[in-house]
Parts: structure tokens; sequence; C-alpha cells
């Protein structure tokens, strides 16, 4: 997962020293690969760590952490934390509906579609308060088994996967 999350966040954190935004990158060494559609889950990630920026626009602290590890049984757990002014229980409560949204020019269908990738994908996407104040973004995935235990290289397919676009559909791994 640590390069796939570095690839996202050397996008979507463009410019956020500028503004202020300090950030946190912590993965753990024992994270398991995840069998995921690279373009999807980099989607998933730019549009967190987007939301969490612009929701920090107003705070004086802004900290966003982005963090992976190992969850419970055989999954992968990726979190989104940011300082802003978190969501309010009415928005929350229809935050993954399409068109709710808490920006002035949003259109309400990022979460959305974010959770139903996630979903696509066998994981889970949900959204709690963050203990030092904002909003943390928790989403899992099912890991993996390696690569030569997944692929069929004769068929181009992957065994035990929602996934059969072998071009697309990638293993990674924890830190290089």
């Amino acid at each position: 997962m640590a390069k796939i999350i570095d690839e996202a966040s050397a996008l979507s954190l463009v410019g956020t020293r500028s503004q202020g935004v300090r950030v946190r990158l912590r993965i753990d060494a024992d994270t398991p690969a995840a069998y995921i559609d690279k373009v999807q889950i980099q989607q998933v990630l730019f549009n967190l760590m987007r939301n969490a920026i612009e929701a920090m626009a107003d705070s004086t602290r802004r900290e966003v952490e982005i963090f992976a590890a190992r969850s419970d049984g055989d999954m992968v757990e990726v979190r989104v934390a940011d300082t802003g002014p978190g969501l309010s229980a009415q928005v929350r409560a229809r935050l993954f509906q399409p068109f709710v949204t808490t920006k002035p020019d949003g259109l309400g269908v990022g979460l959305s579609i974010c959770r139903s990738i996630i979903e696509s994908h066998g994981g889970q996407l949900s959204a709690e308060d963050n203990r030092e104040g904002g909003t943390v973004f928790r989403f899992t995935l099912p890991a993996s088994a390696p690569i030569s235990e997944t692929v069929d290289p004769d068929q181009g397919t992957c065994r035990g996967s929602a996934h059969n676009d072998a071009d697309r559909a990638q293993p990674f791994t924890g830190p290089s």
C-alpha cells in the first residue's frame, strides 16, 4: 500500500505546505498486500485527502494523517484523518448518500463513489470523529495471497478476486 498511497498523495497534497497543512504518512511494515484496481483505489485516496484538506480551510490547526496497517483478520486498513471542524450528526447520517455535501460548490457524489469502489473490492468505508478534532475516514480492503497464488498466468485472470483485468489490478505490499 505504501506505493499507492505515495502516488495518490503526490497529486492530492500539491500546494498544501503553502496552506500550512502538516502531513504525516504512517505505513506499518507488516501491512499485507492487497489485490486492487490501482486507479480506483488511488481515486478513493485522492478524494479522501482532498476532502480532508478542504475541511480544514478555516481551521487554525491543519494536520492530515494517512495510516495503513494490517487490520482484523485478513484485511488492510487505511485511515485518512484531519483536524477540521468534524461532521454534524445530520451530515454524518447521510454522508455516503449521493448529492450530500458540506461544500458550497460540491456535487456530493465523491464519497458515494468512494464507498462503491471500496465495497466492490470487498471492503468497507466509514467515518468517525477524530479524537484530536476533525474526522477520520477509514476503509478496509481484503489482503491478498502472494501474486503467484493469485494470478493464473496462463489465463491472465485473478482467482478469488472481483477483478479480471490483469493490466489494472495489481498487488501492492508494504514499504519497500
